[in-house]
């Protein structure tokens, strides 16, 4: 339980430093990541699923391997309070697919997420460049929009600058009953040029809380593993309920297979 006060006194403290900008800028990423641990699970060594860290729009440093799958969709209150639609002025939707390749000691995952009005495509990549240790963090790097075909703002379609770079650092913590993971990164564009961090704890089994700063505000989430996974675990469908910015309510699924 000193977790999850923990959790709470980080949603307090973070919600003063967060800083009240609009969500018009890069809107159609704001939401949630389309990339790993954006809304299910993906532990150190490299499983998809529920245990592990998850998070709402920030990634984690955990990247899933080979025989790692999921689909992920989500949509999102873009005026304040609860989604009414799937994709419409009020709402951003975002549907993501995305599988694991293992490359020599390297683990990449590759993701299309397909995204708002026009449901157009945006790929985005992630590469584990060090293994989580007992005295250090997994770390990986990764780029959202790789072909940058999305822009900032809305008025500026025309204008394509969404490709995003990031470095994000997860480590464990806590015992085997209640563990927590830790995440501390850095992005640009998307990101806003700024440090994002979150934190993501275990309460009960099929239970998880979630806060982050995403560079530009505060985000808050609990996570549910349906049924608790099926086919020996190989199979997980995660239920997030969260507000963007503290205001914007989101929901999502994700699906996850683990060869």
């Amino acid at each position: 339980m000193k977790l999850a006060l923990s959790v709470a006194l980080m949603v307090v403290v973070l919600s003063t430093l967060a800083v009240a900008e609009d969500l018009e800028p890069y809107s159609d990423f704001r939401y949630m990541s389309g990339l790993p641990g954006g809304g299910y699970g993906v532990t150190s060594g490299g499983h998809v699923g529920f245990d592990g860290a998850l998070q709402m729009n920030i990634p984690v440093g955990y990247t899933p391997g080979a025989g790692q799958y999921s689909i992920a969709g989500s949509t999102s209150a873009t005026n304040g309070g609860i989604p009414t639609s799937i994709n419409d002025e009020d709402a951003n939707s975002t549907l993501t697919l995305g599988f694991g390749m293992t490359i020599e000691d390297y683990r990449l995952w590759v993701a299309d997420m397909v995204i708002g009005e026009g449901w157009q495509d945006a790929i985005n990549l992630q590469l584990q460049v060090v293994p989580e240790h007992e005295s250090w963090p997994a770390i990986s790097v990764g780029v959202t929009d790789v072909m940058n075909d999305f822009y900032s703002l809305y008025i500026h379609r025309d204008h394509h600058d969404s490709r995003s770079f990031f470095v994000a650092a997860t480590k464990q913590f806590g015992d085997a009953v209640h563990p927590w993971w830790g995440t501390l990164g850095f992005g640009n564009r998307r990101f806003n040029s700024n440090p994002f961090l979150g934190v993501s704890y275990l309460v009960i089994p099929q239970v998880k809380l979630t806060a982050e700063y995403d560079g530009w505000n505060l985000n808050a989430g609990a996570a549910y593993d349906i049924a608790g996974g099926w086919g020996d675990g190989q199979w997980h469908a995660v239920f997030l309920a969260g507000v963007t910015d503290m205001d914007h309510v989101t929901l999502s699924l994700g699906v996850t297979f683990s060869e």
